[in-house]
């Protein structure tokens, strides 16, 4: 995979995303990882995901949670590799990929959030 990008077009619901060899503790286990903390092995993972355009708009308003967004609905595919120890894993590629549900878009919340949500 290549250098690291991140590419989208909210309106459309396009978007793109490539992570090159993001370095990463590798605990084995939950356990492990909230009990012993120093006890892991350095991993490197890669991955891709592509979101498809979409033609579902939805406006979400909640002031009273404070959030608010558009988002276009639409599927995603994904690829994903990772080493640890020597042994590496990986997905079968993008192309055999699918998914049920993907959302692209806006949203605003907390401060961001036009008139504080009120």
């Amino acid at each position: 995979m290549g250098a690291n990008t991140l590419v989208v077009d909210p309106g459309s619901g396009l978007a793109s995303l490539t992570v090159a060899n993001l370095p990463l503790f590798d605990y084995f286990t939950i356990p492990n990882a909230l009990l012993n903390p120093n006890n892991f092995n350095p991993a490197v993972a890669s991955f891709q995901v592509h979101w498809a355009k979409g033609n579902q708009h939805v406006q979400v308003d909640n002031p009273a949670e404070g959030f608010s967004g558009q988002f276009v609905q639409n599927t995603a595919t994904m690829s994903w590799s990772v080493s640890s120890q020597g042994n590496t894993y990986q997905s079968a590629p993008e192309s055999t990929s699918f998914s049920l549900f993907a959302q692209v878009g806006h949203e605003h919340n907390g401060v961001f959030l036009p008139n504080g949500g009120k």
